[in-house]
């Protein structure tokens, strides 16, 4: 319910209903709607560590063993690229958590500083890896930020969108075909703006 109205758009009241539980026990047990949507984010933080943190451990190994081959680098944004994709088209679970990121995005709360903190800040900081290592860049430099965020986005598009792309597309939902075609899409046109070869984003699937 936060997750579709925000934070102020339900209360106290309709949130004990829609658990089926007195209101005084969300007091009780987390001290009102505050401690409540903290745990929320706490839970959404935990819930998509699965997908995220293979995700950095795999970029910062994979870009210190690359040590600047382009090849190597090219392979590793493709794989990252496509787990990305992969995880937030596929993953129901992330329609609500999606939510919630994109209002804190837009409308920062007080539990802003601890998302940022505990789930965009290690993300961000392994793309941002292997942007200065394909660029040339600083990893701290503005322009890696902003490639950054710009790539990460354009993958979050296709959840936080997905009813626009489905009408456009006139798809009634995403198939492993539909995801497999957003990969194929979207993996080149990264890899380019990175100055990176275009790969199979599916070779390591193949070969093994």
């Amino acid at each position: 319910m936060i997750a579709d109205r925000g934070y102020d758009g339900v209360s106290i009241r309709e949130l004990a209903r829609e658990a089926d539980v007195n209101g005084a026990s969300i007091n009780y047990h987390f001290g009102g709607k505050e401690g409540l949507y903290h745990g929320i984010l706490v839970k959404l933080v935990e819930d998509t560590e699965p997908l995220f943190a293979p995700m950095i451990e795999g970029l910062r190994d994979g870009v210190k063993q690359a040590d600047g081959d382009r090849d190597a680098l090219a392979r590793i944004a493709a794989h990252m690229i496509r787990s990305l994709l992969t995880g937030i088209v596929s993953r129901q679970s992330l329609r609500w958590q999606m939510s919630i990121m994109l209002r804190e995005f837009h409308q920062p709360s007080s539990e802003f500083a601890m998302l940022i903190r505990d789930r965009i800040n290690p993300v961000h900081d392994a793309v941002a890896e292997l942007v200065a290592a394909a660029t040339g860049y600083d990893r701290r430099a503005p322009e890696t930020l902003l490639l950054t965020a710009n790539m990460i986005a354009q993958c979050m598009a296709f959840g936080a969108t997905k009813g626009l792309i489905l009408a456009r597309l006139n798809w009634e939902d995403y198939t492993p075909e539909h995801v497999r075609l957003i990969v194929g899409t979207m993996v080149p046109r990264m890899l380019a703006m990175l100055g990176l070869p275009e790969v199979d984003p599916y070779a390591d699937e193949e070969e093994a």
